[in-house]
């Protein structure tokens, strides 16, 4: 069965998912990693395949919000697959977008992507990691969205903006009153950013439609989705398959080509 390598490099971390008989049969995660050479990733890629006893896919494909990152990782993904790697670049795929497409990060896009083909309907796409973004699809077209803090910066705004507030590491809390400072803490940021996300999802449900599914994804998904107050799908791979209906897309506009 042809496998496909899926690579997604955040600014925080690089998610690799490796597809083949029709599901992940493989995923990773890398810190990302500036100081890292082109040699020391080739070294990372070979040795998580090597795990699975692969030493090459068919098709690969790249979506990268590090510019500086990106053409490490073509030549890496290159060098262990059988075509030329593709790097994800809005808009196309099968998804419209009206938005400045040199502004909509690659992850954004293909979140979206993965969102409106799994609902085929207007849809909010929720992803909650380093930021939180909350986007809109709309007939099949990303309209746009917001981007917030995540709980890391919303935490270290406090600690590098004040004398006396400490940082702490940040958590949802199911209360809201602290009983000291870190628990205060612990209350304004992780019931702040519950409260942040929530009512841009109901904002942007206001604008499309009160009745627009809402799909979550990202690190803090899990965290945030007891306390949002309503049904949302959590899809912990949206990236990855957004990916991957990208290489679809691309693959089948490739065979009519020929």
């Amino acid at each position: 069965m042809p496998r496909l390598l899926a690579i997604d490099i955040g600014n925080t971390h690089i998610k690799i998912g490796l597809y083949s008989q029709g599901r992940w049969i493989e995923e990773w995660r890398l810190a990302t990693d500036m100081r890292r050479t082109p040699d020391e990733y080739r070294l990372f890629v070979r040795g998580l395949l090597n795990e699975s006893h692969i030493e090459v896919v068919d098709r690969a494909i790249v979506a990268s919000v590090v510019p500086l990152l990106t053409p490490f990782f073509l030549r890496v993904v290159q060098s262990v697959s059988l075509a030329q790697p593709e790097e994800v670049v809005p808009p196309g795929y099968g998804l419209g977008v009206d938005y400045p497409a040199h502004n909509l990060g690659p992850d954004r896009f293909v979140n979206a992507l993965a969102a409106w083909e799994i609902t085929h309907r207007s849809v909010v796409v929720v992803d909650v990691g380093t930021t939180a973004t909350v986007d809109a699809v709309v007939d099949g077209v990303f309209i746009g969205g917001a981007i917030a803090p995540g709980p890391h910066f919303l935490a270290q705004a406090l600690a590098e903006g004040t004398a006396r507030l400490p940082q702490v590491m940040p958590v949802i809390q199911p209360w809201s009153i602290g009983k000291n400072t870190e628990e205060a803490i612990h209350a304004g940021v992780g019931q702040g950013f519950v409260g942040m996300v929530k009512g841009l999802i109901e904002n942007t449900r206001g604008t499309i439609g009160k009745d627009a599914p809402v799909i979550l994804t990202g690190g803090w998904s899990q965290r945030l989705q007891p306390y949002l107050g309503f049904p949302v799908q959590w899809e912990p791979r949206l990236t990855l398959e957004g990916l991957r209906y990208a290489d679809q897309w691309l693959h089948a506009h490739e065979m009519q080509g020929q």
